[in-house]
């Protein structure tokens, strides 16, 4: 009787280091959900109304400018390395004019209403 000698094998298959970094993702987006709620209030009046409010104010607030300050800054340093192209700088602006010109645009188009 021979003995023969077998590679080990690894227990982290593609599979499963797939199915593991799905949950790595799960874990992570759940953390940021608790991490992010606010205090239900009840007098509020309409749940989706404010949960939508809350949305916007966090997309066009400090989270948002921060955003845009590392974009800016990112584009900036790709231009010092010789990287980036004009466009992609235009695209940076045209993107946080956007952002934070929302509101006057929808207001400007439904009248303000």
């Amino acid at each position: 009787m021979t003995a023969q000698a077998t590679a080990p094998r690894s227990w982290l298959t593609p599979r499963r280091r797939s199915i593991a970094q799905y949950l790595a993702l799960l874990v992570a987006v759940c953390a940021v959900s608790l991490l992010l709620t606010d205090p239900a209030y009840a007098q509020s009046a309409d749940g989706i109304t404010s949960m939508a409010e809350n949305i916007k104010t966090w997309l066009t607030g400090t989270f948002a400018k921060t955003i845009a300050v590392i974009a800016v800054v990112i584009v900036g340093f790709m231009f010092f390395t010789g990287r980036a192209s004009l466009g992609l700088l235009v695209t940076v602006i045209v993107g946080i004019f956007i952002v934070f010109s929302a509101q006057w645009i929808v207001d400007t188009i439904t009248g303000g209403a």
